[in-house]
Formats: structure tokens, C-alpha cells, sequence
């Protein structure tokens, strides 16, 4: 207590001495940071990629887009700019409009990435004009992999905890399909060996092999997520470990045991303690995006573990409301505002798309339970990165572009709005949509993030 009245009394002090420069830039500056929270293959990089070109577009070329004017009346704006975020590699915004200029869709994203939009208003109130010509709105934007989302809850368990939970998840559910390799390269495994780096590694291996190949299959509780990244600074190489039989970690004196324990600990300590600390705070709005078609395509059990995944994620962040104080001299944020995004919603017909908001709603049922008791505003969307598909003959047809640059049409059968009506054994199988050579202009013309931003941006300035 008396760390955190000494923290306050120093953060005042500093207050107290800033030039009038410095004090200007505090009371005309209002930022706002964003996280795009998604798993993998949720079409995170795709909608960064478009929520850049749309600024771009509108900031540079004029191009009127997104609500963000209506919410910054054009009359009070004196500039708008895209300018790098500190401490984060700028997005590769370049590279995946040139990906896409040559018909393919951007890599997933495998590292943070961020940019801040700045517009820059003129003040109206005839005191604060005199006193302070301009304020700024900064709006701050984070990406980074999925893979790092689903690794984060592993910090709250000890390596048995998670050797036990890991095993139950793979014997269960859609998993138990794709783990038989693994489950009987352990059982043929003599584990009275000791373990030497290189059966570590053998073992390592074929774990992640597995991971691998349930990733390809559409699972999303897979961890550690980290180790399918190459582009992870974690060396899973020399630290790497998996779950063990219980036999073993029940015997805490067991050598394998020691192993994993230790690798599993290093594993916490060098990267998810520090990855937690430098991405998974300081932030005030969340868009937690959700790829149901990943699940509508392979299984209903795929989108009862999808809702179990956002379930233990919302354990992830900080939720609550932040003020002035804890914003401006605490440096403290909580997410007060929520968005759930169900992405590429422009591969189903217009007709079909309430069915698909109903079960997005289903679906975010266990994250949102953990926003009970707090003051939490939160909504649900449907959004198009870009529109890639037209309307087709019926209401329940689209037409688009395939991979073999055939324009067809698909006419489809009513979407489940809940999970019940998704029978054991059906799925629904995903368009096979190509890049359209028009693609900014179907950028621009993507549906949903318009109404996005205003739920996120509006009431800030009342």
C-alpha cells in the first residue's frame, strides 16, 4: 500500500513539473488503443490490411469512409496521418496489398505488429481555443498471432497441471482424430531412458507434429501455440517439452519429470511473462474476432471447442472501466469495451447472416460470463475485411470468383443459429473464394466496420 501512495505522490510530482509544452500535450491529447484479439486463421491480418487502406483512403485520398467523421465532425479536423506505434514493428501493409495485387491473401500474422491513426482537431470552445489551439485523437492499433492468445492461461498452471489438461483435451473432442500418431509414439517410447537433449528433442518433435496437424484440421485450443510459429523467439529446440503419461508427472523425483518441469517453467519466465507484460495490456477496447466458418466447415464439435477457447481466453485480460487518473498519471487501462466479430460474414447470403450474428452470440456465451458484475459494454458483429462475393440469383445464393478464376454461383441451405441445430456428423463446407482483381475497390466497399468503430468510438467525447 504504501509502494503504490509513494508511486502516486512521484507520478504528481512529475505532473507538477512539466513545462506548459508537456502539460498541453497531456490535456490535448486523448488516446484511445485497440487490440485485435483473434485466433488462428480469424482473418486478423486481412482486417488490418483493410482498416489501413480504408484510412489511407480517407486521410489521403479523401475518400469518404468508416464512421470515424461522423464520430471527429469534418469541420474540426485539421489533419489526419498513420504514423508507427513505439515498440512495435510497423504492419506490413505493403507487403499484402502487393500479395494480394498478385491474386493471393496475406500471410497470417506471426509477430505484434501496430499503428496509430492521428487527427488532429481544432478547438471550438472559445476559452480552450486560446489555450490550446488543437487537440489530438490518437487511436492506437495492436495485432499479434493467435498462437501467443491461447499460450497465454498455460502461466497459471504448474507443468503437471498442464500435462494432465493437455491429455484430457487430446483424448476428447475433435482432437482425439488427429493424436493417434502422437498417443502411440509415447507408448512406444521407453521413457526409463534418461533425457538427453536428443530424445527431448525426438519427443518434442512429434508432439509438434501433431499440433500441426490438428492446427491444419481447424482445432483451436492447441498449446503451446508458440511452438508452430517460426518466427517465435521461444527456441523450442532446447526448451521445448510436452505432456507426459500421469504415471510420470505424479513422480515429482521422475528425470523426464525434472525435464519438462524445468523447460516448462523457463518456457513461463523468458516468454509468456514478458509477452504478457509487453502486448496483453495498456488497453482500453478489444475486437475479438471469431472465424465461425472454421467450425461450420469441419464439425459441431469444432465450434463447441471454438466457444470453449474464447471461454478460457477472456481469463487473458484485464475487463473493467478505466478513468482519467488511471489512464493519464497511473498509466493503468482496463478494456471497458468489447467487440465480438464474426469475420468474412460476405460468404453466406444477406439472408443467412441473422443466423449467423444469433450463433456468433451462442458462441461468445462463456467469454462474456466473465464480464458479469462489471461495467462492460459489449456487442456483437458481422463484418467483411472485403466483399468478395455478389449477390446470386436467389436470396440464398452468392456468386464469386473461384480459384480458377470462374465466376460461379452457390446457393446454400439455412445456417444453424444455434448449436443444437447443427446436427452430429454435418458440416457446412467454405466457398472457395479467390483474391478479385477489383480488390480495393471491394475493400472499400467491406461491410461492417463502419458500424464497428462507431460502437467503439462513440459516447468517448460526451
Amino acid at each position: 500500500m504504501q509502494k503504490n501512495i509513494a508511486s502516486l505522490i512521484d507520478k504528481t510530482r512529475a505532473m507538477a513539473s512539466f513545462t506548459s509544452d508537456k502539460l498541453a500535450d497531456v490535456f490535448s491529447k486523448e488516446t484511445h488503443r485497440f487490440t485485435i484479439t483473434g485466433l488462428s486463421r480469424s482473418g486478423k491480418s486481412m482486417l488490418f490490411t483493410s482498416l489501413i487502406t480504408l484510412l489511407k483512403s480517407r486521410s489521403e485520398e479523401g475518400y469518404a469512409c468508416l464512421p470515424l467523421l461522423r464520430y471527429l465532425p469534418p469541420s474540426k479536423v485539421l489533419d489526419m496521418r498513420i504514423e508507427p506505434l513505439e515498440g512495435y514493428k510497423p504492419f506490413p501493409h505493403l507487403t499484402n496489398i502487393t500479395a494480394l495485387e498478385n491474386g493471393q491473401w496475406p500471410d497470417a500474422t506471426e509477430e505484434a505488429y501496430g499503428f496509430k491513426l492521428v487527427v488532429r482537431l481544432k478547438q471550438t470552445a472559445s476559452i480552450k481555443r486560446h489555450v490550446l489551439p488543437h487537440s489530438d485523437v490518437v487511436f492506437e492499433f495492436i495485432d499479434y498471432p493467435g498462437e501467443w492468445i491461447t499460450d497465454i492461461p498455460m502461466l497459471s498452471k504448474t507443468y503437471a497441471q498442464w500435462s494432465d489438461s493437455a491429455w484430457a483435451q487430446l483424448s476428447s473432442g475433435p482432437q482425439q482424430y488427429f493424436a493417434d500418431a502422437w498417443k502411440t509414439q509415447v507408448n512406444r517410447f521407453d521413457f526409463e531412458q534418461p533425457p538427453t537433449p536428443e530424445r527431448i528433442q525426438h519427443l518434442v518433435n512429434a508432439y509438434r507434429d501433431y499440433l500441426i496437424e490438428a492446427k491444419t484440421n481447424g482445432i483451436s485450443l492447441l498449446q503451446p501455440g508458440s511452438f508452430l510459429l517460426d518466427s517465435s523467439d521461444f527456441d523450442w529446440l532446447e526448451y521445448g517439452f510436452t505432456p507426459l503419461p500421469s504415471s510420470i508427472t505424479s513422480d515429482v523425483s521422475h528425470p523426464w519429470y525434472k525435464a519438462f518441469d524445468a523447460h516448462f517453467r523457463t518456457f513461463q519466465t523468458k516468454w509468456l511473462t514478458p509477452l504478457k507484460q509487453s502486448i496483453f495490456k495498456e488497453t482500453d477496447k478489444q475486437i475479438i474476432l471469431v472465424d465461425l466458418f472454421e467450425g461450420l466447415n469441419h464439425s459441431r464439435q469444432h465450434l463447441y471447442q471454438l466457444k470453449e477457447t474464447l471461454s478460457h481466453l477472456a481469463d487473458t485480460f484485464v475487463y473493467g472501466q478505466s478513468n482519467w487518473l488511471s489512464r493519464n498519471i497511473l498509466k493503468k487501462e482496463q478494456i471497458g469495451k468489447v467487440a465480438f466479430v464474426a469475420t468474412k460474414a460476405d460468404l453466406i447470403p444477406a439472408s443467412q447472416r441473422p443466423n449467423l450474428l444469433q450463433l456468433l452470440t451462442q458462441i461468445t456465451e462463456g467469454a462474456r460470463a466473465r464480464f458479469t458484475d462489471k461495467p462492460i459494454t459489449f456487442e456483437h458483429f458481422l463484418v467483411s475485411a472485403m466483399q468478395v462475393t455478389d449477390e446470386g440469383s436467389t436470396e440464398h445464393a452468392i456468386r464469386y470468383k473461384d480459384s480458377q478464376g470462374r465466376y460461379v454461383e452457390s446457393t446454400f441451405e439455412t445456417i444453424p443459429s444455434t448449436l443444437k441445430e447443427m446436427d452430429e456428423g454435418s458440416h457446412f463446407p467454405t466457398e472457395d473464394v479467390c483474391v478479385p482483381p477489383d480488390y480495393k475497390a471491394r475493400i472499400l466497399a467491406g461491410k461492417g466496420l463502419d458500424r464497428l468503430l462507431q460502437f467503439l468510438l462513440e459516447g468517448e467525447r460526451e
